[in-house]
């Protein structure tokens, strides 16, 4: 067609011409936008595809600083991790209903929980925010023990295995008010072991429905390097206070059957609840902690 016809043709149609100028600008305009589409949608393609939830929706935990663990208070307001200590055999317990605070009912079957088991699940929940529930939490063994302050030997590793197979073998109820929860701590649990104790690559899974327990207002977070300088007593005290706002004053009794504490002399059980306090003042945790000898109450203030 020559220049002339294409003037014809647009002063019919009213439309305004292209100079040779103009036209080639726009040639190449377009192409550089089909190379960039082209581009994108190749990105696209390599881009891994994200686990999705009824409706499609992707689940994931929400987003905390590295110095901080997310805990849900339904799990931490009872004997749900005990304050046992490593001396004494575990128990088993089968749907056994577990002593925690009023409007909360936890029902648990398994080996029984401890503070190290606490330890080890916030650290990997601590992990698990980063991706989509129930895509798998990749680490080697001797990196978790790392985070965990723990020894890197044998004895660690076995120690470590044992905790996260423990923690896979549970079965755990929760009803509360506004909802529930039923299923494993951690879903599944893989590992591998080569040579050498620092290239063991472990595999671990979350259940995506408990995500439910991390609710709005429904879950804490903890400062990790305090919680690591304690002892069992005052890191249940350090999970429990952390999930009140403005504590309220609690009998002795009613701590002692709350953190799980197989202390039979209440004498006792005073003595080391008051040297607990005393760890969570010297962290700067509270401000204030009193047992009060005349209604056997504690009295905490947090900082």
């Amino acid at each position: 067609m020559t220049k002339q016809k294409e003037k014809e043709i647009a002063a019919q149609d009213k439309l305004p011409t292209l100079d040779g100028s103009l036209e080639s600008s726009i040639r190449r305009l377009n192409k550089v936008l089909l190379t960039k589409q082209a581009n994108t949608t190749s990105i696209e393609k390599k881009r891994p595809v994200q686990k999705r939830g009824q409706g499609g929706k992707i689940i994931q935990l929400p987003l905390w600083s590295d110095s901080r663990r997310g805990i849900p208070n339904d799990l931490v307001r009872g004997a749900l991790f005990t304050v046992g200590n490593c001396r004494t055999e575990r128990a088993f317990r089968k749907s056994m209903s577990i002593a925690t605070l009023g409007g909360i009912d936890v029902t648990y079957t398994g080996e029984e929980l401890r503070q190290d088991d606490e330890d080890v699940f916030l650290q990997l929940v601590h992990l698990a925010r980063l991706i989509p529930l129930g895509s798998c939490i990749e680490f080697t063994a001797h990196s978790l023990l790392k985070s965990l302050s723990w020894a890197t030997n044998k004895p660690s590793y076995d120690r470590l295995k044992r905790t996260i197979q423990r923690l896979t073998a549970t079965g755990l109820e929760i009803s509360t008010k506004t909802g529930g929860y039923s299923g494993s701590l951690i879903r599944d649990f893989e590992w591998r072991e080569e040579d050498g104790t620092s290239s063991r690559t472990w595999k671990v899974r979350l259940e995506p429905r408990i995500i439910s327990l991390f609710g709005h207002v429904k879950y804490s977070q903890i400062v990790w390097e305090k919680r690591l300088q304690l002892g069992n007593l005052a890191k249940w005290l350090h999970s429990f206070y952390y999930s009140h706002a403005q504590p309220f004053p609690m009998k002795v009794e009613t701590l002692r059957q709350l953190c799980g504490s197989t202390t039979k002399s209440k004498a006792k059980f005073r003595q080391l609840l008051k040297s607990a306090l005393n760890e969570l003042i010297s962290l700067e945790f509270l401000s204030s902690a009193k047992v009060n000898s005349e209604d056997d109450k504690v009295y905490v203030t947090r900082t």
